[in-house]
């Protein structure tokens, strides 16, 4: 073919759409010349578009872009542990290998491919250009690392990848980042978690330099990080979330479509090993091919007790949070604990044949526990039990807590900081307060982060044991620097003054900087000039802080002149706070004169004009007010207009308003659906509005229609709607059919799978609360449900006040309905 370059560009210009629409790459004549005579290497999207031009046949256009990326990564220098994707041993990887049968060869059978592999290969592609983090979401053994593994080997044969071993290889890295590099993270969930994972920062810093980052991580992980309602104690889960955030999530089923199942077929014909995994019927393809209900038969049909809890004392380890390999020196401290009960005198060799039987591998592929060498890999340095053991045992397992001798022997030959901390998360969810305490007792000052004293002192208070809990904190209170050493000081003075050492916790605090909690307790003790003059001295630094605890001293003492003092000078904080105490005082109209010239500038003043106005009748002022406000579309002014003309009886406007306005505003639809009239209520679920929807099924319910409720929702909980099925649960729940929703809670725990797992155990918490099944509940603590301590302490009346105000605390968080303030971007007055 003899094409002129202006002959190529005119032709480039004129190449149909690719499949799935998009336009091929527009190249010019200039570049076709550069192109053709080596001048400059072409994009891989330019080169696209050169080879369509040329008619190369779509069998060869691979090999054409994988010699592009030899091309380009040629004088590339090797980053520190790297190797050629091309040459990667996949079983390194974290491919697991296949089970034996007889009459095949290789570690691995053929590849399936999967429906997700164009779309995965095509932001590969995309990721080379400019960096990109590529996630595969599933279930263990359901595929991922292999479906990985061949995407990249496919997309970016010839780019450096490096596997690192540890979180502070990553950071490294970051340090000195390298192009035309992939990052290989399978199992991601172990490079997350506690203060020393890995953070968001890192890996943006890989990203901006155009590295591919690609991981795996469990199902599981991924919802308690991402999905999981946020736990306002849990920093790190912040963090974890938007580390995940950063990424393109994949989901890789854990059975086979309909046309993975035609294509796995096809490959049966010639592997035998998949002909084996397709005609077992009772357990998934690439679980057979893992061999993973043969490990749960190893397990739970060993030949005796003590082979068999070697095992369960391993899968328990990393269930409470044992990251890290488990020593001989535990499991043989550890089985004991399983034991109760079992008379006899154990056999000499007992440990060694239990260990041999846990690590014999099954099918020739799969273990349930791994030895982990050290690094001359001469010497067994302890095990880690098999990750399909651990799924499984996070549903069949869920509810036991292990017996003392277990937590004892976990703690005491537990080493590493992240493990200590997740197992003491463990103890203290499952009320082992006295384990919990052992496990912080452990834990580091890392960089001035008291955390673990902190929590050690709340295990110490739970056991009654206060004058502990005031030694443990000291320190922590005289820190130089510690982000929550306010929360820290204020609990230590609590427990001073509790015991009725506030002079001795008030000598302290004027030694140190915690202005606030040394005012507050001056004011407790009568001295509330001298409160006054801390406060002030603090505030003379010119900290926004220190100016707002003066202004609500002085508001909280009563000081009217001091807070006009500080007004007349423009000080925003004393004019609001000195509003509201006129306010208080019932002198509506001076607070109003106060708040208004801040009303478009400073946030909350609107709000307090317009409650103020309502408040003494001046129903159409507090309209006018509010009408700027609601025509810019915000919606807690929506809101207000609505709930004022409301409560003053002009029902029929309220709903007009809210009809028009939550047609444009989401934010409204659940008060909409709150105030719709029954007789609209059936059409706005049609529409699909959920809170209508959820207001109509319950009003069905309450009708005695409740097969009807039922129908309505199901299909919409079956989408993976994941309010749908909390919902669902609730109107079984509430409405008689107690058992089938805890039925369903339960089915939905086991299963472990998407979208309803997380969630699932705190409503099932709730649900037993307000039913009062104490026995129920004492077995969601001995899972470690979140906030399932609480409320069982709350209903039996135990426990420490600590627990019961919690539990309250989580109650008031949980209800209502809160849109902010009108307007939320702006400072506070």
């Amino acid at each position: 073919m003899n094409l002129t370059f202006v002959a190529m560009e005119r032709r480039a210009n004129d190449l149909p759409r690719r499949p799935g629409g998009r336009r091929y790459k527009h190249v010019s004549k200039t570049s076709f010349h550069c192109y053709a005579t080596g001048r400059q290497l072409p994009s891989q999207e330019s080169l696209l578009t050169y080879l369509v031009v040329c008619e190369v046949s779509q069998a060869d256009i691979p090999l054409w872009l994988a010699a592009l990326q030899r091309a380009r990564t040629a004088d590339l220098s090797m980053p520190p542990d790297a190797i050629r994707v091309r040459d990667a041993s996949p079983r390194r990887l974290g491919v697991r290998a296949a089970i034996e049968v007889k009459g095949t060869s290789g570690e691995l059978p053929a590849y399936i491919r999967r429906d997700v592999d164009c779309d995965l290969r095509r932001a590969l592609a995309i990721a080379a250009e400019d960096g990109g983090f590529l996630l595969l979401n599933g279930q263990s053994c359901a595929g991922k690392t292999r479906t990985l593994y061949e995407a990249v080997l496919a997309v970016l044969p010839d780019w450096w990848l490096i596997h690192p071993g540890s979180t502070e290889t990553i950071r490294d890295l970051a340090a000195a980042p390298t192009s035309k590099t992939v990052l290989w993270l399978d199992e991601l969930q172990g490079h997350l978690g506690p203060a020393s994972g890995l953070s968001e920062g890192t890996l943006r810093t890989l990203l901006h330099a155009g590295m591919v980052i690609v991981g795996t991580i469990w199902t599981t992980e991924y919802q308690a990080r991402v999905v999981a309602p946020r736990r306002v104690w849990d920093s790190r889960q912040d963090e974890d979330r938007r580390l995940l955030e950063l990424a393109q999530v994949f989901d890789v089923a854990d059975a086979f479509t309909a046309a993975e199942n035609a294509r796995a077929q096809q490959c049966a014909r010639e592997d035998r090993r998949v002909r084996v995994a397709l005609d077992s019927s009772d357990t998934g393809f690439t679980q057979v091919l893992a061999a993973a209900p043969d490990l749960v038969r190893h397990w739970e049909l060993a030949p005796d007790p003590y082979a068999k809890h070697i095992i369960t004392a391993a899968v328990d380890a990393r269930r409470l949070g044992v990251h890290s390999p488990v020593s001989d020196d535990f499991l043989h401290a550890a089985v004991r604990g399983y034991l109760k009960g079992h008379g006899g005198v154990a056999p000499r060799d007992w440990f060694h044949r239990s260990i041999e039987y846990a690590v014999a591998p099954l099918r020739g592929v799969a273990q349930a526990l791994t030895p982990c060498a050290d690094g001359n890999m001469e010497i067994c340095t302890g095990y880690i039990a098999a990750d399909y053991l651990l799924q499984w045992a996070r549903g069949a397992r869920r509810t036991v807590c292990p017996e003392d001798q277990v937590w004892r022997a976990l703690i005491e030959h537990c080493h590493e900081p992240d493990d200590l901390e997740r197992l003491a998360r463990s103890a203290e969810l499952r009320m082992r307060y006295s384990h919990a305490a052992a496990c912080y007792e452990r834990l580091p000052v890392v960089c001035g982060d008291w955390s673990a004293t902190e929590a050690l002192a709340e295990m110490l208070i739970r056991q009654g044991r206060i004058d502990d809990a005031v030694e443990v904190l000291r320190p922590a209170v005289s820190a130089d620097w510690y982000p929550a050493r306010s929360r820290v000081t204020t609990r230590w003075a609590g427990l001073m003054d509790g015991q009725g050492r506030t002079e001795e916790a008030i000598e302290i605090l004027h030694e140190g900087a915690e202005t606030e909690v040394l005012t507050r307790l001056l004011v407790r003790v009568g001295r509330s000039d001298e409160a006054v003059a801390v406060a002030r001295r603090w505030a003379d630094g010119r900290n926004r802080l220190a100016d707002a605890h003066l202004a609500d001293l002085l508001a909280e003492l009563g000081d009217v002149e001091a807070l006009r003092v500080r007004a007349a000078t423009g000080n925003v904080n004393s004019i609001g706070r000195l509003a509201n105490l006129l306010a208080r005082r019932g002198r509506r109209d001076e607070a109003i004169g106060l708040f208004m010239p801040y009303i478009n500038t400073e946030r909350g003043a609107a709000d307090r004009v317009v409650e103020l106005l309502a408040e003494d009748g001046r129903v159409d002022e507090a309209v006018a007010v509010l009408r700027p406000f609601v025509e810019t579309g915000y919606s807690r002014a929506n809101e207000m207009l609505a709930e004022i003309l409301l409560a003053h009886g002009r029902r029929d406007e309220a709903v007009d308003h809210l009809r028009t306005a939550a047609a444009r505003d989401s934010n409204l639809h659940e008060f909409w659906a709150e105030q719709c009239p029954v007789g609209e209520l059936a059409a706005l679920a049609e529409t699909g509005m959920w809170p209508a929807i959820a207001r109509w099924t319950e009003l069905l319910a309450e009708q005695g229609h409740l097969d009807q409720a039922l129908a309505i929702v199901k299909p919409i909980a079956g989408n993976g709607d994941v309010r749908a099925a909390r919902h669902l649960t609730e109107l079984l729940a509430g409405n008689g059919r107690l058992g089938e929703a805890l039925d369903r809670l339960r089915d939905a725990i086991a299963s472990g799978k998407p979208p309803y797992t997380h969630g699932a155990p705190e409503q099932l918490t709730r649900i037993l609360f307000s039913h009062g099944l104490v026995d129920e509940l004492r077995e969601e603590v001995n899972a470690g449900t979140h906030g399932a301590a609480e409320l069982l302490c709350q209903l039996t009346n135990t426990g420490t006040v600590a627990d019961r105000d919690r539990s309250v605390t989580k109650e008031r968080e949980g209800k209502g309905r809160y849109l902010g303030l009108i307007l939320p971007e702006y400072g506070v007055c």
